[in-house]
């Protein structure tokens, strides 16, 4: 249980994520320094060597042959390593009250059960290793008994699942390949706004389609997809059957995995969201290492903080994230500030914190039992506090 301090508002907003099914389209999905980490994928090394393509004005005919010329290449090159996938799940009928049963069959004939139906599940998926190992979204393959993967020239395979980290929306599938074609992934702390992007999926089951935009926005978080988020935002179509699906930059290196789009309409409206390469890559390497992933967990409940908040607090700016509640018996709930009333927690190990996606994203990639260094701001002034980080299981949620 967890202890409220203080009140929460909450905003709802219209989402659409970019898995479809066949009953309905997935309206929301079940979607951070990182670390590189050996294994899965090969990375790209430094800084775009085509940016002279985004920086180059068109000036003539001529210019824009050589532009589609590039778009082409890398769409040449990056088609081949993106895959169609098709899950199928059984979700259990209902059981209801037969209206007739009390009086055929007495008091305990009065319950009948819906059958049982079949749902099928369109998505996309990433090969990142030559053995054919696949990044995907975990909603793309959630609850699938059967999973089949389509090659783009045409190839199936059965695919078995390595693991899923529902938290971050990232799953890692495994085939029966070899020699097969794999992106490199890009270091998204490289990437500018407004980079050309290409993304690359199977949209509406139409395999091997490619759109291009620019990147919109970078560390997009507390949108309420996934537990842990730090989307990039793209303006390039993401549609119902793009999640799992590649976002690439004009080298044709993977920068994020394509996952949901904002929209009213539930159609692509120009806000694409991806989860990074760095924190796909990170996620999808514990997934192949252990089969699951470990995130640090201090026990905190915390939202942004308002102009109004910050007033009241006397601080200094709006820096930093509102504590609404303490879970008891958790990492932080023995220290002074967590019994003495309101506190804003301003660093964690050093970096300026700006909103709980942020602070939950640094707290899960603390190791359990390493120290953890707070700056919390209470009664006025900061103060430094060190505690260990505990591990996060599925059952608690906050930081």
């Amino acid at each position: 249980m967890w202890k409220p301090l203080l009140g929460t508002a909450l905003l709802a907003f219209a989402l659409g994520a970019c898995a479809r099914q066949s009953t309905s389209t997935l309206v929301s999905a079940q979607a951070q320094s990182q670390a590189q980490q050996p294994g899965f994928g090969e990375v790209a090394a430094g800084p775009s060597t085509a940016q002279g393509v985004q920086n180059t004005p068109i000036r003539n005919a001529g210019d824009l042959q050589r532009l589609s010329a590039t778009f082409a290449d890398i769409a040449r090159k990056v088609t081949p390593c993106v895959v169609n996938i098709q899950s199928q799940s059984v979700v259990q009928g209902r059981v209801l009250r037969d209206p007739f049963g009390d009086f055929f069959n007495g008091d305990n004939g009065g319950m009948m059960r819906e059958p049982d139906q079949k749902r099928q599940s369109l998505g996309s998926g990433v090969i990142m290793d030559p053995n054919g190992l696949i990044v995907t979204n975990n909603h793309v393959i959630k609850g699938a008994t059967s999973i089949r993967v389509t090659l783009s020239d045409k190839r199936r395979f059965v695919a078995r699942l390595v693991g899923t980290d529902p938290d971050t929306d990232v799953a890692v599938l495994k085939i029966n390949g070899s020699n097969l074609p794999a992106l490199k992934w890009k270091d998204t702390n490289s990437l500018q706004v407004g980079e050309i992007v290409l993304a690359i999926g199977s949209p509406f089951n139409l395999a091997s389609t490619v759109t291009q935009g620019i990147l919109s926005a970078k560390g997009r978080r507390d949108l309420g997809i996934s537990a842990y988020e730090d989307f990039l935002q793209t303006d390039a179509a993401i549609n119902p059957g793009n999640s799992g699906g590649a976002l690439v930059d004009v080298e044709g290196n993977l920068i994020g995995i394509n996952t949901a789009i904002l929209s009213e309409s539930g159609g692509n409206q120009g806000i694409g969201l991806a989860i990074p390469s760095n924190l796909a890559r990170k996620i999808a390497g514990e997934l192949v290492k252990n089969g699951q992933v470990t995130r640090g967990w201090l026990g905190m409940v915390v939202e942004p903080i308002t102009e109004d908040v910050a007033d009241q607090l006397k601080l200094p700016n709006s820096s930093g994230v509102l504590v609404t509640g303490i879970y008891s018996n958790s990492p932080v709930a023995a220290l002074p500030w967590a019994q003495n009333g309101t506190a804003i927690v301003l660093a964690l190990n050093g970096t300026p914190i700006d909103s709980p996606g942020q602070l939950r994203i640094l707290a899960g990639d603390v190791a359990p039992g390493a120290p953890v260094k707070l700056r919390v701001w209470q009664d006025g002034a900061a103060q430094d506090f060190t505690v260990k980080a505990g591990r996060r299981s599925a059952r608690v949620q906050g930081v």
